[in-house]
């Protein structure tokens, strides 16, 4: 988390996001979802939604990284699957490839308590 927040510091006043797992292939992200994060309707917009699974996709890669490198996004191809709830944005992550020039995640997003992702991605990373 310290990598997130020393990129990306939270604004005073904004919930902040949350690694709850992560593992050599996996990891869980919790985003708190506030009135800011919604359009119209009650629902969860669509850059909160980009921004999270570009967050866990990250974050992932530099858990296989050396200390003091970094990555930079290459590809996103995200599907908009189903109305995300104003609910805690959840993000599930899962390694697919680690190469030396990039790494490939599928991000899974959700609403906190629902069995239905919400959102799917599929992120590219190059390491730098």
């Amino acid at each position: 988390m310290a990598d997130l927040h020393a990129a990306f510091p939270p604004d005073d006043g904004w919930p902040t996001t949350a690694v709850e797992h992560l593992d050599a292939t996996t990891i869980r992200m919790r985003m708190p979802v506030d009135q800011r994060r919604l359009r119209p309707g009650a629902t969860v917009s669509g850059p909160t939604l980009f921004a999270m699974a570009d967050s866990v996709a990250w974050l992932l890669t530099l858990a296989h990284l050396e200390p003091g490198r970094d990555a930079v996004t290459a590809n996103v191809a995200m599907q908009f699957l189903r109305r995300p709830q104003p609910v805690d944005l959840v993000g599930e992550g899962r390694l697919l490839r680690m190469g030396s020039r990039f790494s490939v995640s599928d991000v899974l997003l959700f609403s906190d308590g629902g069995d239905d992702p919400v959102a799917q991605a599929t992120v590219t990373y190059a390491p730098i």
